[in-house]
């Protein structure tokens, strides 16, 4: 005997009046029954928006906003597909077909049928007895296991707070190091604020610094730590240890193992691991800062701490230097030492690889003007759905504006679930930091953009950020890609509009900053988006990995080697 398998699928279903105020919550309705299901996340933005496109049209033109006349929705789960069906008692209609947008992009209609035709993988209209009735089948993925779900997402966000703690942590230790400069006389103050304020970040055993003795050699003139105590006051400089190998070279020294060291090295211990750094100041090397850590912390310690200390190492370049000058002659050195901890940070925010799949390839570079911005740029990963691209310039110069950008990509990366929806992620970020730019009466354009995998459409969202260019692997001409958009920080309810962008396989575009047009040549002359334009296709001629160096070529031929008096950044982007 043989049975037929049975057919089983959990369904919801409301009606409501035909009023635009009632869409949010008709929406958060499905998103519940979605959640209940053990939906991924990440895909709603893409379900809430082909779902509000219909319920929209319902109120709209079936029901003309008449308040009396009802709509009725029925959704249910059907294996790895989200079934909605969307009846009104409106007068049927074909609408319009193709993966198009209407040829005025300002009309009424189409644009919502080309978004839900984007989104779904089928989407019909018939005639029903009550009127009409939209069907649209977004493919999902089978019910998840909520229970493994939530434990996912547990993992999940006890990671993203403790790298979001880290990022934050980072950020305060190196505004205190500012600070302390400013507020702390005293050599020994800053460098035992310093050692604190690390330490508030991992186990520190021990600390040392050394400097230039006036007999030769080098002295310790700060010790903080275990009860080992330093075996010499002063080290020879003919002694052969690791204080003197980095005086000798200006490099810094990692000690994954301390006991390995000679034991008649100042910095010898029978367990544990050390980073020995050089104070520099310009073209001298004042002597050494040391860290002593347990072997348990030792990744954490050479991946994390090492950034911060070298930074502290520069602060204590400039403190001992500015010692020994007058006060007119401090401002001026600690101007200069901030501009280089400021390039320090910028260059932290950049990435250290770019991505490179089956579906695209990108590369990028920023060259640092004189006086150091706020330039950012980031290219990541989003699993196996599309990558998310954001590139900024935050108005100003020196720390605060480099500071800036690292708040901003704290920000960023915080909100990684709205990736998919890089306008919304832009209206949220926005809102966040409006008030920090607002103290410091500043601002930032940025430009946000999602390529998604499967459809190859990239989504484009700007804050006054300057057009990205986009050249076309048939026709060879360029386009600039430009989204309506005030800078973050002006307006804290600004909603920033998406534009998709279908891409195509070859499609290559370039994403910049302003400092990368605006060069100037001696006459005056401003490059300008246009003439850049013109000479992007010579960019590519040798792939992609040459297309930033080929790139700021052609800027310093224009220039004729006149300095850049702003950053200047570029991330290119290759369609597989």
């Amino acid at each position: 005997m043989s049975f037929e398998p049975i057919s089983h699928y959990e369904s919801g279903h409301c009606e409501f009046s035909a009023t635009l105020d009632a869409v949010a919550e008709v929406s958060a309705l499905l998103k519940s029954f979605c959640q209940r299901q053990g939906i991924d996340e990440t895909l709603w933005p893409q379900i809430d928006l082909a779902f509000c496109e219909c319920l929209n049209n319902a109120v709209e033109h079936g029901c003309r906003e008449d308040p009396k006349k009802i709509v009725k929705v029925d959704w249910r789960w059907e294996g790895t597909f989200l079934s909605i069906d969307v009846e009104d008692p409106g007068e049927y209609f074909d609408a319009p077909k193709g993966p198009d947008l209407p040829e005025d992009p300002m009309a009424e209609s189409g644009r919502g049928c080309f978004i839900i035709d984007s989104i779904a993988e089928s989407h019909t209209r018939q005639k029903t007895d009550y009127g009409q009735k939209v069907s649209i089948l977004i493919r999902a993925h089978p019910p998840a296991d909520v229970i493994g779900q939530m434990e996912d997402m547990y993992t999940m966000l006890q990671t993203l707070t403790h790298d979001l703690n880290m990022a934050f942590a980072e950020r305060d230790i190196i505004a205190g190091f500012s600070e302390d400069m400013t507020s702390r006389p005293a050599i020994e103050a800053i460098i035992d604020k310093g050692i604190e304020r690390l330490g508030g970040m991992i186990k520190i055993t021990q600390a040392n610094v050394w400097t230039h003795a006036p007999e030769g050699g080098l002295e310790n003139v700060f010790h903080d730590g275990d009860a080992l105590s330093i075996r010499e006051a002063i080290i020879p400089s003919d002694r052969a240890c690791a204080c003197n190998t980095v005086i000798a070279t200006e490099q810094e020294h990692l000690v994954e193992d301390c006991s390995l060291l000679d034991q008649t090295d100042p910095l010898y211990q029978d367990h544990g691991c050390a980073i020995v750094l050089p104070i520099l100041y310009q073209r001298d090397c004042l002597g050494v800062f040391s860290l002593h850590s347990t072997e348990q912390e030792k990744e954490l310690f050479f991946e994390k701490i090492l950034p911060l200390m070298r930074i502290f190492a520069q602060f204590l370049g400039l403190a001992y230097t500015s010692a020994k000058t007058f006060r007119h002659r401090e401002e001026q050195e600690r101007s200069q030492m901030q501009l280089e901890i400021a390039s320090e940070i910028q260059k932290s925010l950049l990435p250290a690889e770019y991505p490179k799949n089956k579906y695209c390839r990108s590369t990028g570079k920023c060259v640092a003007a004189m006086a150091v911005g706020g330039d950012y740029v980031d290219a990541i990963e989003i699993r196996d759905v599309g990558l998310l691209i954001v590139i900024a310039d935050v108005m100003g110069k020196g720390v605060p504006a480099a500071l800036l950008a690292t708040i901003f990509r704290t920000a960023i990366r915080s909100r990684l679930n709205l990736a998919e929806t890089p306008g919304w992620l832009l209206s949220k970020i926005n809102k966040q930091i409006h008030e920090e730019l607002g103290h410091l009466n500043m601002f930032i354009t940025a430009q946000a953009a999602f390529l998604t995998y499967d459809k190859k459409v990239l989504k484009l969202a700007s804050a006054g950020h300057c057009p990205a260019l986009l050249l076309n692997p048939e026709t060879r001409q360029t386009e600039p890609l430009q989204s309506e958009g005030m800078p973050l920080g002006i307006d804290p309810n600004d909603i920033y509009e998406e534009r998709l962008i279908p891409m195509q396989e070859g499609s290559r575009v370039l994403f910049l900053t302003d400092g990368f047009y605006e060069a100037m040549n001696p006459k005056g002359d401003m490059l300008g988006i246009d003439r850049l334009a013109k000479a992007v296709p010579q960019f590519w001629e040798r792939g992609l990995d040459d297309v930033p160096d080929r790139a700021f070529e052609f800027v310093n031929r224009f220039s004729k080697g006149l300095t850049a008096q702003d950053d200047q950044t570029l991330m290119a982007l290759e369609i597989l």
